[in-house]
């Protein structure tokens, strides 16, 4: 006989044993486990933290079960809850995992809601036997449920979010079913975690460091190191290595369109393992591997400070923890409500992998928030690794240095200065540019492009002049045909560190030419033979037809981002001769 379980309420004790009667058990050997089967109309309980660290046991009726709800073979049991915590909060955000007993017996794990507004706590309950089975890495994201039942919410805990930053990310939250609520952070470790039994807390950490985010559902069930929570995905991510907390439940709120469990975090206990379709699985005493985050800011109200952060590692939410992290602290350094234009650079550290850099700029005007701005830059890039079809990448660390202005600084290309006659190879063509201030007059930049001794004859040229991204759909989005045909991940850390700000003026001479991108490389100027070769691959491969190619290139920094942008076309005249090494006027 082993002990599962065992705690008081109120005098009341609850045993249970696991006992060799196949009929009804799950599990095997250790994780065997005594299963109810009752019948619509019997009573039973729900365990689960309401305030504080005891556990509640809340009364309920059984009411039936509903056949592949959540899938083929993946039943959900019905129960109501009674009693007044139940008429007080309902089915409340939190409560996810909280096991469900009847006669000392184990039905499964309280995990779906239903309706929009109910007028009864009706709730679903996962069976313990499909839990137990998420173990063995079966199931994956949720399939497609009716359009009343959803998971039973899960509290999203965010320590110091700025109101803009919260704004921003609470639609990303809500569309992965999270409900965010704010949160005082982080306990300070005690150095002796908890003991997690079933219906206690259990917090899954997202980042730590300068700020905290974590998700909160209940424990459902205990065997030796083994904790199984939720009874539904958390993301649905499979194998997944994220820090497994410990929580206390400071109040359970009651709301009309909602209630939910407001937690504060503590120790950390272990690693969530697996996130599969019908429960969340970590190992006590096993340590998560996280992604360090390091935001160094300057200007603005506090001078320079640096922001340190560990972000969880996972395909769906580390670029967007990533990108919350250093939202909130560029706009904790800028101020609520103030302008001021950003200009950031810095580092994304790859295991085994090239470096790669990251530039970003971004400023206020039009409701836009420059904090944000970079923020949204690093989400995709981060994005744009983790997403990739070749490997799966382990990123060392992430570094962003930030200058910050506290100043709109913003520029629009207005008009061009060059000489228009007819262009001589070998020359010089000198390029400027007219860029309007925001709130101000007028700058101008210049570029001194030089043309290649070897330019064909009567060669037609483009001249595109602008910020990165109007050069690159001038020449036909080079950059997104090379990362739509990368053929490694190599590939695509090129394309990615190719990628410049809108701080940089650009100006490109450009040609019409026969070439290709090919796995991730492009070839701009091919032979008729290479071409047509390469061209013919664009069937069966990534491989696509470029028609423009560089032929000289110029670049100046700006103190801001820049918009618009400005292409002519240019003739050269090879029978032309320069007058005393100088183009005529």
């Amino acid at each position: 006989m082993k002990r599962l379980l065992e705690f008081s309420r109120l005098s009341t004790i609850l045993l249970l044993t696991a006992l060799v009667v196949p009929a009804e058990l799950a599990g095997e050997g250790d994780g065997a486990v005594l299963v109810a089967e009752p019948s619509p109309g019997d009573r039973g309980v729900v365990l689960t933290a309401i305030q504080g660290e005891e556990i509640d046991e809340i009364p309920l009726t059984y009411l039936g079960v509903q056949k592949d709800l959540i899938g083929p073979g993946y039943d959900v049991h019905l129960v109501q809850l009674e009693g007044p915590i139940a008429d007080r909060i309902g089915v409340a955000a939190g409560m996810s995992g909280s096991p469900v007993y009847f006669d000392g017996k184990l039905l499964g794990a309280l995990a779906y809601r239903f309706g929009v507004l109910p007028g009864e706590p009706v709730a679903g309950v996962t069976p313990i036997q499909d839990i137990l089975r998420a173990d063995r890495g079966r199931g994956g994201a949720p399939a497609a449920t009716p359009s009343l039942v959803a998971p039973i919410g899960t509290p999203v805990q965010l320590s110091g979010l700025a109101g803009p930053v919260r704004d921003w990310v609470a639609p990303q939250f809500e569309e992965l079913g999270f409900v965010l609520v704010a949160g005082g952070g982080a306990d300070e470790a005690t150095g002796e975690p908890p003991e997690l039994r079933p219906g206690s807390p259990v917090g899954v950490e997202l980042v730590r460091g300068d700020m905290s985010i974590a998700a909160t559902g209940t424990v459902t069930y205990v065997d030796g190191e083994t904790v199984y929570a939720f009874g539904h995905p958390f993301l649905g991510s499979g194998a997944v290595e994220m820090p497994m907390v410990s929580v206390a439940v400071v109040h359970t709120l009651a709301d009309l369109a909602g209630s939910v469990k407001m937690t504060r975090v503590g120790d950390e206990v272990g690693s969530i393992l697996e996130d599969r379709l019908t429960a969340v699985v970590g190992r006590s005493g096993r340590q998560a591997r996280m992604i360090p985050l390091e935001v160094a800011v300057d200007g603005a109200d506090y001078g320079s400070q640096t922001f340190h952060f560990e972000v969880a590692r996972s395909t769906t939410l580390s670029p967007l923890l990533a990108a919350v992290a250093v939202a909130n602290a560029l706009s904790a350094n800028v101020g609520h409500g103030q302008e001021a234009t950003m200009l950031s650079s810095g580092t994304i550290r790859i295991k085994g992998l090239p470096e790669l850099p990251v530039e970003i700029a971004a400023t206020s005007g039009s409701g836009s928030d420059p904090a944000i701005g970079v923020a949204v830059m690093l989400q995709t890039m981060l994005g744009s690794l983790w997403v990739n079809p070749f490997a799966d990448v382990e990123l060392e660390s992430v570094e962003l240095s930030v200058r910050v202005d506290p100043n709109v600084r913003r520029y629009r290309v207005e008009q061009l200065q060059y000489d228009r006659g007819p262009l001589r190879p070998g020359e010089t063509l000198t390029v400027s540019c007219v860029l309007r201030r925001f709130r101000g007059g007028t700058v101008t930049r210049s570029f001194d492009l030089e043309l290649p001794e070897d330019l064909a004859p009567d060669a037609k040229l483009s001249l595109a002049v602008g910020p990165p991204e109007h050069v690159d759909r001038a020449l036909g989005q080079p950059l997104a045909r090379r990362l739509r045909s990368a053929g490694d991940i190599n590939s695509v850390i090129g394309v990615l560190a190719d990628i410049r700000a809108s701080h940089r003026l650009t100006a490109v001479l450009y040609e019409q030419a026969q070439g290709v991108v090919s796995r991730g490389v492009e070839y701009p100027d091919l032979p008729p033979s290479a071409q047509r070769l390469l061209s013919a691959r664009a069937r069966t491969d990534k491989t696509s037809v470029i028609r423009a190619a560089d032929v000289a290139r110029g670049e100046v920094e700006l103190d801001g981002p820049i918009e618009g942008g400005v292409v002519v076309r240019l003739q050269v005249n090879s029978d032309l001769e320069p007058r005393n090494g100088e183009r005529d006027r």
